[in-house]
């Protein structure tokens, strides 16, 4: 791990503060949410829709809890690559944040369209509509306001996030610039990890938003919000062991389940958007959050494959860098060790063991050299 310098702790304390407001204000419009609906006997689809909207809110809640533990891990292990995900990420978050304030006006509508009304105290509003207009004038700006936030700090985080990445380029260099190979195999194994640790969460948040499939019509089961989240859950576990062990086994194990996946994300892609025209539609209420979250999964499993591809090749060819040099690029290495290698990592690891210990002996000289006399 390494310190963190002034910049770091800035970036890390703008996402620790953007977390906990986002947060306390989200937990708000949830709390105005449910007391709103709790004013209604909602029929099937409107107790699907209510259930998807609190799904949304708790994913959102969820993101900036996974946006500060991916600031943190960045940061400590000087991973550029992670940084600027994280910077995307945020955007990413900006686009939720408007889909989810369009989901809250379909609710308003549509989701209580049917419904009966049946206020929680009679005497506090007169009407549904009394209690829509009480319950829009609290959510509303409340909503507008976290999108500003988001808005404002996307851009700050933009622009530290470039200098934080020349700061942590120049640290990483000096640890990889002995061999250009390596220190381009140390930024693609390092893009693998950043795309397993997004793939994980962008999969789960998918599969939690199957929960309500039943009550909105997608299946009649729960099989395929089960057989998501256990399947992927499982795949992308296996290949963040192989990428952190840098077992290329373990890769070439996981690299046919995610082939498999894309073709099973962009058969639901079509199928999420064939309906739009048909009566009834299914995914009328949820249908720009699954085309965002599929579509981002898609890509993303897409780019996984690709550079998973490049590691094992990497690896085939000896090029282990985590294993070698360490996460952060100062590994244990026994300098004493006199045995044998035997396996291309054990190759390696001597090699940066004894290319080490010749720094640490010329630096010693030097220090030790009595000064010359002119």
């Amino acid at each position: 791990m390494t310190r963190l310098s002034k910049l770091g702790k800035t970036v890390l304390a703008i996402y620790l503060v953007q977390a906990i407001v986002l947060t306390t204000l989200e937990c708000l419009v949830v709390y105005f949410h449910v007391s709103f609906v709790n004013n209604y006997a909602l029929d099937e689809t409107g107790q699907g829709i209510s259930e998807s909207d609190l799904i949304y809110h708790a994913i959102f809640i969820l993101a900036q809890a996974f946006q500060l533990i991916i600031c943190v891990d960045a940061l400590f292990n000087r991973n550029t690559i992670q940084l600027v995900a994280l910077a995307i990420l945020n955007f990413i978050t900006l686009s939720y944040a408007g889909v989810q304030t369009y989901q809250h006006i379909i609710l308003e509508d549509q989701g209580t369209k049917d419904a009966t009304w049946s206020p929680v105290d009679p005497n506090r509003f007169r009407s549904s509509d009394d209690a829509k207009i009480f319950f829009e004038g609290r959510m509303r700006p409340l909503e507008y306001i976290i999108i500003g936030i988001v808005v404002a700090c996307s851009v700050v985080l933009g622009i530290l996030t470039r200098y934080l990445v020349i700061e942590f380029g120049w640290k990483n260099y000096q640890t990889y610039s002995g061999d250009p190979s390596v220190r381009k195999a140390f930024v693609e194994i390092t893009l693998l990890m950043t795309l397993i640790k997004m793939n994980i969460f962008f999969v789960g948040t998918y599969a939690i938003q199957l929960i309500p499939s039943e009550k909105l019509g997608y299946s009649k089961t729960m099989t395929e919000t089960i057989c998501v989240f256990v399947v992927g859950t499982i795949a992308f576990i296996i290949a963040w062991v192989g990428t952190a062990k840098e077992q290329k086994y373990c890769l070439l194990s996981v690299i046919g389940i995610l082939i498999l996946s894309v073709a099973y994300f962009l058969y639901r892609i079509v199928d999420v958007n064939m309906h739009a025209h048909r009566i009834p539609d299914p995914y009328l209420y949820t249908r720009r959050f699954l085309t965002l979250f599929l579509a981002v999964v898609f890509c993303l499993t897409l780019a996984t494959i690709v550079n998973m591809g490049i590691c094992i090749r990497n690896l085939m060819n000896g090029l282990y860098v985590l294993t070698v040099y360490g996460h952060d690029g100062s590994g244990d290495l026994d300098y004493d060790d006199l045995s044998t290698p035997k396996t291309n990592r054990e190759k390696r690891q001597s090699q940066v063991a004894a290319a080490r210990e010749h720094n640490r002996r010329l630096i010693y000289t030097n220090a030790n050299k009595p000064p010359s006399v002119y």
